[in-house]
């Protein structure tokens, strides 16, 4: 290779394949060309690098294009297991379908997979709402089917998303009295997005103000046009309460199941996706994973994002222990080191060397990559933001008792960001409040924010040492409200002028060593003694001073209201003529929004 030619002659590759997070001498090696080269190519394009600092993947991509060298960003699981061969027709065999209930809040979705399970989950759930994804099975005419509960407030957008990600079927349950609302909207989306076919639950038919007809009007908007409208979406009417329509739901679902021809390979080693997880006193980090394919076992060692380990245990939805688990089948597992995220990928390996080697690659590249895209402040950026006012900021610690309710908080909060006030979140984590939360609260002057889960002892401790403020709620609701309020405090306050009476000069009067008052008629609302006054001569401005001395006959008056005489003395302008208007107002401060 001849290093004088330019950058662009030096590369013989037409495409490389990298992970987020790779440094530029990583990309320099995959590029064939000296670190050096790479950083000043860098360099001129505006980009300040060492050859050990790792790139954002848009950069990655604009120096690529530059060079004209095609990128691609593997996954973890492409870069640690290779991409996997198409499976064998042979090796398939008929698995259940998963099936998704989304829908807005309060229209009856746990309700629903109540009554098919015929067991009361609503009544375990803070405020009667969903906060975590439930995995189930339930069997109809000997048929295994996996329900996936996903909560349907705003704040778990990103949880529905997951639950949209392993579906097979979305059922949306729309309420026949409400009919399409804001979170049914964002379920059908969701159910686009992943290219999954819906079938519409019409609940609570039951009700008077139930109409069927104007939900199936309001969903062709939506390109949901039921079967009796001669579209091809099937429509079911039920009552959850009432026990109605609910074979026929279930017999609708099986039928878009068969359509699908659902299959997978159950002799091979599993791997599927974490719908939840958290960490139980007891027994550790528990996790609930849906196997998408091969059979997972008690005994297996596998891996789930950063986290690893061996399986000890495994339970169904019942909490009754089961020894292995077929595509489609969803179990709490016990026995990895530490909380996996929701939504995480997890595969079973040979070997507990190689998993946890596997996790600790992955931990590393997610702090690498947590660093690439950390862009610092540039001291000409942050003078000006404080030129302008600068920002306040309320930093956030985040403890729950899931992953899923941590993400969704964490989530719900950033949405909040308001142009003077942003939220920074320190840190999130699964489990009670330890006394590092404590610390690193203290440390970065942190308010904790905690969902589901408690203070230790020793953290109670700190707490009461420190001072610091920790915020205990149950229902996420509650948790956002409390901190939008958090936030209008913490808004520099805004002021706004406020008249509040007016007074017309009828005669200008000399009262030696005094100087001049001014002989008035209020003709609206009141003028107050400690009222800022404007002066106004047909309709203009002229000055604006505070006054002297406000009298009512020969007493001094605190306000005088409309329809009566006074005098008024202003302390620095005096060339106030009869026929000028005194304008009285005052600098309230309103609440920010």
């Amino acid at each position: 290779m001849r290093r004088d030619l330019p950058l662009e002659e030096q590369i013989s590759v037409e495409r490389v394949e990298v992970l987020s997070g790779i440094t530029v001498g990583e990309l320099a090696d995959k590029l064939g060309v000296p670190g050096a080269a790479l950083v000043k190519k860098l360099f001129e394009m505006g980009e300040m690098a060492t050859v050990q600092q790792t790139l954002p993947d848009d950069t990655v991509e604009i120096i690529c294009a530059d060079l004209g060298v095609e990128v691609y960003f593997m996954s973890e699981e492409e870069l640690e297991f290779g991409i996997e061969a198409p499976e064998d027709p042979v090796a398939l065999e008929s698995r259940p379908p998963v099936i998704t209930v989304l829908g807005h809040v309060d229209h009856g979705k746990t309700l629903l997979l109540d009554a098919i399970r015929l067991t009361d989950v609503v009544s375990t759930e803070a405020g009667g709402i969903t906060q975590h994804i439930g995995a189930y099975q339930i069997t109809k005419d000997g048929r295994p089917i996996t329900f996936i509960d996903t909560p349907g407030h705003e704040a778990f957008t990103a949880m529905r998303a997951r639950g949209a990600q392993v579906t097979d079927v979305a059922i949306l349950v729309v309420a026949a009295n409400d009919g399409v609302m804001p979170q049914t909207r964002e379920a059908i989306d969701h159910a686009k997005a992943a290219e999954v076919p819906v079938v519409v639950a019409i609940n609570k038919i039951d009700l008077e103000a139930a109409d069927p007809i104007r939900v199936k009007t309001q969903l062709t908007e939506y390109d949901l046009v039921a079967e009796d409208f001669g579209g091809d979406v099937p429509m079911v009417e039920v009552s959850a309460k009432q026990r109605i329509g609910l074979e026929e739901l279930l017999e609708v679902v099986l039928l878009q199941a068969d359509l699908l021809e659902l299959s997978a390979n159950p002799n091979k080693d599993a791997r599927g996706r974490v719908v939840e997880a958290n960490l139980d006193r007891g027994r550790g980090p528990v996790a609930t994973v849906l196997v998408q394919a091969g059979t997972l076992r008690r005994g297996d060692v596998l891996v789930a994002g950063t986290a690893d380990g061996k399986i000890r245990a495994m339970f169904d939805e019942n909490g009754q222990p089961v020894d292995e688990a077929p595509p489609a089948r969803p179990v709490q597992v016990i026995g990895l080191n530490e909380v996996p995220e929701a939504g995480d990928e997890f595969r079973v390996v040979d070997a507990e060397r190689f998993a946890r080697d596997v996790a600790e690659r992955r931990a590393a590249r997610e702090r690498r990559k947590e660093l690439a895209e950390r862009r610092p402040t540039t001291l000409e950026e942050f003078t000006s933001a404080v030129q302008a006012g600068g920002k306040a900021t309320l930093n956030v610690i985040i403890k729950a008792d899931v992953s899923g309710s941590a993400e969704a908080l964490e989530d719900a909060l950033l949405k909040l960001e308001l142009d003077e006030v942003q939220i920074r979140v320190v840190s999130k984590g699964v489990g009670a409040i330890s006394q590092g939360d404590v610390r690193l609260a203290e440390a970065s002057d942190a308010i904790i924010v905690a969902f589901n889960v408690r203070p230790g002892a020793n953290a109670r401790e700190e707490i009461d040492r420190s001072g610091v403020d920790v915020r205990s709620y149950r229902i996420i609701y509650e948790a956002i409200e409390d901190i939008q309020l958090a936030l209008k405090g913490m808004l520099a306050p805004e002021f706004r002028e406020q008249v509040i009476g007016e007074a017309e000069v009828r005669e200008v009067f000399k009262v030696p060593r005094v100087g001049f008052v001014f002989g008035c008629m209020v003709t609206r609302g009141e003028v107050r003694r400690d009222a800022g006054v404007r002066v106004i001569r047909e309709g203009v401005v002229i000055a604006e001073d505070k006054m002297s001395s406000l009298r009512r006959f020969k007493e001094d008056a605190k306000e005088v209201r409309e329809g009566f005489e006074c005098g008024i003395g202003l302390e620095k302008f005096q060339d106030v003529k009869e026929g000028d208007v005194i304008e009285a107002f005052e600098t309230v401060e309103v609440d920010r929004d």
